[in-house]
């Protein structure tokens, strides 16, 4: 992980709580998309959604998980960058979130985010966000 630093590793984490918190507080789709790069990836489909490919579609899924939910809570933990340089990085972290959509059930998922990061002018987005449920 030559040059790399602590800078960069709090970086990473402030993206996805970022991105996290923008989900949650439903204001505005292209808030929560920013986070992604411009060919970024949101993977979900180990729960059934479509695979999400560049940041019009993932701003388009973010529109629509906005439009149907009615509340939604992302808590996140045991972040782990596995593998970085300067331009690129995997990291990991627990998730647990909670949602009650408009209509139907209130429902509760637990597993991992696995991130891929991309340094762009600077500052790191999201190039691929991949969901996978625990057990």
């Amino acid at each position: 992980m030559s040059g790399f630093g602590i800078e960069d590793r709090l970086a990473l984490q402030d993206m996805l709580v970022g991105y996290c918190r923008a989900i949650d507080r439903r204001a505005d789709a292209d808030d929560a998309a920013a986070f992604y790069a411009q060919q970024g990836v949101l993977d979900n489909s180990a729960v059934g959604a479509p695979v999400a490919e560049g940041r019009e579609e993932v701003r388009a899924m973010i529109d629509g998980m906005f439009t149907g939910m009615e509340s939604l809570e992302h808590y996140l933990s045991n972040f782990v960058v596995e593998s970085s340089d300067a331009d690129r990085a995997h990291l990991s972290a627990y998730v647990v979130a909670h949602g009650k959509p408009k209509e139907g059930d209130a429902f509760s998922m637990r597993g991992t985010y696995a991130v891929e990061g991309r340094n762009v002018d600077g500052a790191w987005r999201i190039a691929r966000l991949t969901f996978t449920p625990f057990g």
